[in-house]
């Protein structure tokens, strides 16, 4: 087990959390993100909002080129179909590859309210911008969406190629996926428990190693589960964007896919759903931890330990003793 993550700093109950910690299934803890959605509004309102905006600027900004461009022509032909597949394909590989570096300040709020009443986000900004060389270089540069944005970047202005515009997102897409598939928590981990990423502490826990000893022993089943969450999010994506097309068209007569729909709508349905999929991989998280490591039974010991002894340092001594055999 890992002490790491040390919500006992607060003055809180550990064994009294605002989500019951205990083992669920895939299906339980989907219900209960949109629990935490209704409870928890402004972790997706104002935190993945924040860490969001920057990213689908940039977005916008290198690939509002090509349906501005169509524009002109009129995008009902099929040459404007293709670039507007182009379009697509581009903006959904982005907004994947953004969505765990753009939830930290969500995933970093979520983690604290579990044990507070409610963390300030003040609290949670400043923590996070503490921390931004860390996060940003696992989850920007590592796991490629710094390198991504660079690629549509240099693709600006060009004319459509079917190799670099449809096989090299692809076989980027099937890159992110499978990072993202073996190492899903890496936003927790480095959050949440604060793992250095290295250390000339031999006996330090750091990123890499927490991330192989939380990830590996069930691999298999982080697998399926992501599987299983990526094509849930799919269909809730699509849900989100021809809901938000009715939307428009009943209160504005508008039903045609036009500049709107492309620069506006597209963008918005899909960081819907990536604020919406930080929720559902803390709950992951948080599952993971108690099926490794007990982590019920270790915070209700914890818990008892501050209300006899006021303290839970010698539990959290004798925790990090054993990580160090």
């Amino acid at each position: 087990m890992i002490a790491s993550w040390n919500p006992a700093e607060a003055t809180v109950q550990l064994d009294r959390t605002h989500v019951v910690i205990r083992l669920r299934t895939l299906s339980e803890i989907g219900d209960l993100s949109l629990v935490m959605l209704r409870r928890y509004p402004s972790a997706l309102l104002i935190g993945f909002i924040a860490g969001a905006l920057p990213w689908a600027l940039l977005d916008i900004a290198v690939l509002a080129w090509i349906p501005i461009d169509e524009a002109r022509f009129g995008l009902d032909d099929d040459e404007a179909a293709t670039e507007m597949y182009r379009y697509l394909t581009w903006m959904v590989l982005l907004v994947v590859s953004q969505a765990p570096a753009a939830g930290v300040a969500t995933s970093f709020y979520l983690g604290q309210a579990v044990f507070e009443q409610r963390p300030t986000w003040s609290s949670v900004f400043r923590e996070v911008r503490h921390q931004f060389w860390r996060w940003f270089y696992v989850l920007g540069v590592r796991r490629l969406a710094v390198p991504i944005l660079g690629v549509a970047v240099f693709r600006m202005f060009q004319p459509r190629d079917g190799f670099l515009d449809f096989v090299l997102p692809l076989v980027l897409a099937i890159a992110v996926f499978g990072i993202r598939n073996s190492r899903p928590f890496a936003p927790e981990i480095l959050l949440l428990e604060q793992c250095p990423l290295q250390s000339k502490q031999p006996h330090a826990i750091t990123y890499g190693r927490r991330s192989k000893s939380l990830h590996a022993p069930i691999s298999g089943e982080l697998s399926g589960r992501f599987i299983a969450i990526s094509f849930v999010l799919a269909f809730l994506w699509l849900s989100t964007l021809y809901t938000l097309v009715w939307i428009r068209g009943i209160a504005t007569g508008i039903w045609n896919w036009d500049l709107f729909c492309y620069l506006v709508i597209v963008p918005t349905s899909l960081w819907m759903v990536a604020g919406v999929s930080s929720f559902v991989r803390l709950l992951c998280y948080l599952d993971t931890r108690i099926r490794l490591e007990g982590w019920e039974v270790e915070l209700a010991i914890r818990a008892e330990a501050m209300r006899q002894f006021g303290s839970d340092q010698p539990i959290q001594t004798s925790v990090k003793t054993e990580l160090t055999r």
